[in-house]
């Protein structure tokens, strides 16, 4: 989605006396907090709910009557294979590309036997979705964005990188799919300023939820713009 849906918590279940978990949640996408609410909680349901926000499974109350999925949405909605591969390392110019990023999703590197892949209807933006977005510009072209770490894309002189991707906005985070796979909490996000950084999963960003059409849906109408978008039908 272009617009989120509003700023909640990736995981954030209690898990256990004594585990690290049990305060910060945990960075397993299959029984995460946020993918109960896309795929079967209130988001899902086009209703009112609560939602996960902050630390030992609080939550907030949500509204999701309005901008929640339809029936109708539902049924062009595939069930797709989700890769959960992550990394511990994406900083410098040796692991931290557009391309490394790729990889690493595709992988096997998660934390202590982690799933590697989810088969379900909504995700999160992988971070190489972000990467492979850009259109460059003038001082950085695309291909010295993608030759250039994510992490450092914040740098002036690489502005052009994040000024000109369609899923970067400067007024707030934004979660990714991708765990840390050193360890059972980090997670990666999208922050304001255009890099990708990690953090517990009790942070509260963005959720710009993610799908993928079935094959046989169909473009009725439409350009595909802004002010005049594709309309689809089964």
């Amino acid at each position: 989605r272009d617009e989120p849906i509003g700023n909640y918590s990736w995981d954030n279940k209690a898990s256990g006396v004594g585990s690290s978990e049990s305060e910060y949640g945990s960075n397993d996408w299959t029984d995460s907090a946020l993918q109960k609410l896309l795929n079967e909680g209130a988001y899902w349901n086009r209703t009112t709910g609560e939602c996960p926000y902050g630390q030992n499974g609080a939550i907030t109350p949500c509204d999701f009557s309005n901008n929640g999925l339809t029936n109708e949405a539902k049924k062009m909605i595939g069930n797709t294979l989700w890769d959960l591969g992550g990394t511990s390392n994406y900083r410098d110019e040796s692991n931290g590309l557009t391309n490394h990023f790729y990889s690493y999703e595709r992988g096997t590197e998660v934390y202590n036997n982690r799933p590697t892949e989810w088969i379900g209807k909504i995700g999160l933006m992988y971070p190489s979705d972000y990467g492979y977005s850009t259109n460059g510009g003038v001082v950085a072209n695309r291909e010295s964005c993608l030759a250039k770490e994510i992490f450092k894309w914040a740098e002036l002189e690489f502005s052009d990188c994040r000024n000109n991707s369609y899923l970067f906005n400067d007024l707030y985070n934004q979660w990714t799919i991708m765990p840390i796979s050193s360890n059972s909490i980090y997670m990666l996000y999208i922050d304001s300023r255009g890099v990708i950084l990690n953090s517990i999963p009790t942070k509260n960003a963005n959720v710009n939820p993610l799908l993928y059409l079935k094959s046989n849906i169909k473009i009725i109408g439409g350009e595909g713009s802004e002010s005049n978008p594709y309309q689809l039908t089964l």
